[in-house]
């Protein structure tokens, strides 16, 4: 390659397109921890009341979605959890 400005454009394309290949990777990445987390999420509201699943990953983190009992509104969870006001 005799022409510097043909290097150049080389270099600069081959970067743009390993950037594009990354920010593809991420955003597959990002679409698939919504679907998990949403698939999780519609699999707690076909159970029962006070069922508890926890999503583990190879990696070690963990998602958790509790179900509230039916009876039990906001008011009540916060009481529950201990963060209600002191009377």
């Amino acid at each position: 390659m005799d022409n510097p400005w043909l290097t150049v454009a080389t270099v600069v394309t081959v970067g743009v397109l390993r950037l594009m290949g990354d920010v593809i990777h991420w955003l597959a990445a990002r679409s698939g921890e919504r679907l998990r987390a949403r698939t999780l999420a519609e699999l707690v509201n076909r159970t029962e009341p006070g069922t508890v699943l926890t999503d583990r990953r190879p990696d070690g983190a963990a998602l958790t979605i509790r179900r509230r009992p039916e009876g039990l509104g906001e008011q009540g969870a916060r009481d529950e959890r201990g963060g209600g006001r002191p009377e």
